[in-house]
């Protein structure tokens, strides 16, 4: 867990938003922590068929799990996608609640490296900050920013990015 509070339903609204629920393939959800995001994917109308959730924590994924018995909850970590859902398709988005501003450069390069290997063209990475995030390491996955907006009712206030694969 990387925040300092737990998302709000604002947030995760804001965040699910985003995601075009009529669009083929998977939405894979990283770092789901306690589901609120999950949640306001499913609320969405992304299918539990359709939504791969991965959680590093092992207490957290067996929580989920229990919670959304009918989503696919993974015990693993978000740098693993490719291998993970290597039978599973076409993604079409991943939302991410991962603590990207407090992991060490190459270890987000690894993880959008993989996100971007697993990505349909024109799919999409929707990533919550509390700051700004290095644009380089998307670059370098092949992926560009072309949205944002800040989410005020989220304490602290949280920036949603989207990035679209180029």
């Amino acid at each position: 867990m990387g925040a300092i509070c737990p998302s709000s339903r604002r947030l995760a609204n804001r965040m699910a938003a985003s995601i075009d629920v009529e669009a083929d393939g998977f939405v894979v959800e990283l770092g789901a922590g306690t589901g609120v995001v999950t949640e306001s994917l499913l609320r969405r109308g992304i299918t539990p068929e359709r939504l791969i959730v991965i959680e590093k924590s092992a207490l957290l994924a067996a929580h989920l799990s229990q919670r959304f018995p009918d989503v696919h909850v993974l015990h693993s970590d978000a740098a693993d996608i490719p291998a993970l859902l290597s039978r599973n398709g076409l993604v079409k988005a991943v939302v991410s609640s991962l603590p990207l501003r407090s992991l060490p450069k190459h270890q987000v390069d690894t993880i959008s490296l993989a996100w971007a290997q697993c990505l349909a063209v024109h799919g999409r990475v929707v990533q919550f900050t509390y700051a700004p995030f290095r644009a380089s390491a998307w670059l370098r996955a092949g992926l560009r920013r072309t949205a944002h907006a800040t989410e005020w009712g989220n304490m602290p206030p949280a920036l949603v990015e989207v990035f679209s694969r180029v």
